[in-house]
């Protein structure tokens, strides 16, 4: 006899004990299939993860039928496999084919369950696709309303008997569109709590509680317990953030988290913003321990994450269980695009080749180790920071840049030829993209227009806040706290962003996309984004260009965007590789819209990097292609 039980320690986890007179054959068998997920144990029993256990659950199935072995399940366990197999008999029932949606009979269910917006045709379709699912996910583009879809999907999952309080992880940013939103969607408000951190109240009447994907990480056996106490809803809004999984704090609390819920959904209008292999995060919080018999083998390898045969069968794989509004669905008025592509100014442009003759040859061809991925990020932020302003390069990272961007000021011993150009810049030049910059705000102060500006420095923004003061910008990274939790007296993002929306003396605002990229609306008031600098980040990209182009937007209002790219840098790597990523997203999402829409046209804890494993070929042909008699 076997007997398995699962239980939750510092993660959920499954023991098998093995009683009486178990077989040594079969014994050994659960040992082979399990052996990847083992974390502790003896002779006699296995301490297994629980995702691992799900995945190798036909051992246990081999281990009965073959062997004639005797399984137990104790109560705990019997329950998860028992909403296992509901989750299957309800995706078995779903048509394999689109049917026709009774608009009518579910907006009066809407009604009668207190749901008061008239959800868009496009947004009731999505509805009754993830009503039918057991788990679904959302990637709509930004602005479509997925938090309206979202809560709609609760209310109805409430008034059905099978959930009855929510939970949603979000980036702090998008706290207030779900208060809002909830207030605008149900008649009868519910209790909303937001979540601080460890020394927060959660009272026992919550039914909403809102919360980030760094203090699930850090408060995690209380929000199990706020899961534990009735059948809840969890929504992770701006999902891409677990994308990691295991290998992040975030990502590992939020997919154990995921055992514990009576349902699972997640948000998202950019879920692969790298590749297919960012998918397998998402899917493992939907259907724990089942991932691995819904996406094909080749979407685990992260390299081959873009290439287009592993594109198209991730896309098809995951197909019934998303729904996604493109861009093309929401009417909205086109975007333009200006590619400014200048050359830098003689000392900044000398100042990059010295900093390329310095890094020339040092990236070897091993580009697996992690060191050498480590020492890339940080030769990408140094020549990002040249291309844009090289006195970036003697500060290093500010304090408030996302963590994955911290690095060490540019090691200069004082008598390179670098060290003296970095000494005569400040003095003698400019960088050309402040003064494209300047250009464009006093053109948009003078017809009374406003302008956002993305840097992904902190001190990038610092700097250009002194320098556009004239324009009253206001400022939004990580070092301006939100309302939610900040000092008395300190100046938050939502204060910063209101200044800007509505004060007519404010024509800047000057953000960052790790802060401000997310869960934030412009669209009414701003409708030219200019960047001063980007990554290989395409979500990052994505994410803040639909600040300003989102649902709701005035018909025959035209959005601008402006890209300042120098000139034989780093910029142009880049943009090549944002439009490579980009393209998979589409073909993946299979929204052939999303590249003629993207081009031509935040929290603390976001620990996102400047560029990523297999951006380093890239890195390594921005090298190639400059080398001596090369051009």
């Amino acid at each position: 006899m076997i007997h398995l039980e699962q239980h939750q320690r510092d993660r959920p986890v499954v023991v098998v004990e093995r009683r009486d007179n178990t077989g040594p054959g079969a014994w050994a068998r659960l040992q082979e299939a399990f052996s990847r997920g083992i974390v502790g144990g003896s002779a006699d029993h296995m301490v297994v993860r629980v995702d691992v256990f799900l995945a190798e659950l036909a051992a246990v199935r081999e281990v009965r039928r073959l062997y004639g072995e005797g399984i137990e399940f104790g109560a705990t366990l019997a329950e998860q496999l028992r909403l296992l197999q509901n989750d299957r008999r309800q995706l078995e029932e779903i048509p394999t084919e689109s049917s026709r949606i009774d608009d009518s009979a579910l907006k009066a269910e809407l009604r009668s369950v207190g749901f008061k917006r008239d959800l868009k045709p496009f947004q009731i379709e999505n509805l009754a696709r993830i009503v039918a699912l057991p788990h679904g996910a959302d990637f709509s583009v930004p602005g479509a309303g997925k938090t309206s879809v979202a809560l709609a999907n609760y209310v109805l999952g409430k008034a059905r008997g099978k959930v009855a309080q929510l939970l949603v992880i979000a980036p702090i940013a998008a706290f207030s569109a779900w208060k809002e939103d909830a207030d605008k969607c149900l008649t009868i408000a519910p209790v909303i709590t937001v979540h601080t951190g460890q020394r927060s109240l959660i009272p026992h009447h919550t039914e909403i509680l809102l919360t980030n994907y760094n203090r699930v990480a850090a408060d995690y056996d209380r929000i199990r317990e706020f899961i534990a106490r009735k059948p809840t809803q969890i929504v992770l809004d701006e999902a891409h953030r677990i994308k990691r999984g295991d290998l992040g704090v975030h990502g590992r609390a939020v997919l154990d988290l995921a055992y514990a819920a009576r349902r699972r959904d997640v948000l998202t209008g950019t879920p692969a913003p790298q590749g297919a292999f960012d998918l397998v995060a998402l899917m493992r919080f939907l259907y724990p321990g089942q991932d691995r018999q819904i996406l094909p083998v080749e979407t685990y390898n992260e390299r081959d994450g873009r290439d287009e045969q592993v594109l198209r069968a991730t896309s098809n794989a995951m197909t019934r269980y998303f729904v996604r509004t493109p861009k093309s669905r929401l009417d909205l008025p086109p975007t333009t695009l200006d590619v400014r592509n200048e050359e830098m100014r003689p000392i900044q442009n000398a100042i990059y080749d010295a900093l390329k003759g310095r890094y020339r040859g040092q990236l070897p061809l091993d580009t697996t180790a992690r060191r050498q991925f480590d020492k890339l990020g940080q030769i990408v932020m140094y020549l990002l920071e040249a291309a844009t302003n090289p006195m970036l390069l003697v500060a290093g990272s500010d304090k408030h840049d996302a963590l994955g961007f911290a690095h060490a000021p540019l090691s200069i011993q004082g008598n390179e030829p670098i060290a003296e150009l970095l000494r005569r810049y400040r003095e003698y030049e400019t960088p050309w993209k402040y003064d494209q910059v300047e250009n464009i705000a006093r053109t948009s102060a003078s017809k009374g227009e406003k302008v956002i500006v993305w840097s992904t420095f902190v001190r990038n923004i610092r700097a250009l806040a002194g320098y556009l003061d004239e324009y009253q910008p206001a400022v939004v990274h990580g070092g301006v706290p939100p309302e939610d939790g900040a000092p008395i007296g300190a100046i938050t993002r939502e204060q910063e962003l209101d200044r800007f929306r509505h004060d007519k003396d404010c024509h800047v605002l000057l953000a960052n996309p790790a802060a401000c990229g997310e869960g934030v609306n412009l669209h009414h008031w701003c409708h030219h984004a200019v960047y001063l600098d980007r990554t290989f980040n395409a979500g990052h990209f994505l994410q803040s260009q639909d600040r300003i182009h989102r649902l709701g937007l005035d018909a025959g209002v035209l959005t601008h965007y402006t890209l300042l790219l120098s000139k034989d840098s780093i910029d142009e790597a880049v943009n090549d590789r944002l439009r490579e990523k980009i393209s998979a997203l589409g073909m993946l999402m299979n929204d052939s819209g999303l590249v003629q829409v993207a081009l031509p046209e935040p929290d603390v804890s976001n620990s996102d990097q400047p560029a990523f494993a297999d951006d380093m070929q890239a890195v390594l042909a921005h090298f190639d292609s400059t080398k001596p008699n090369a051009r």
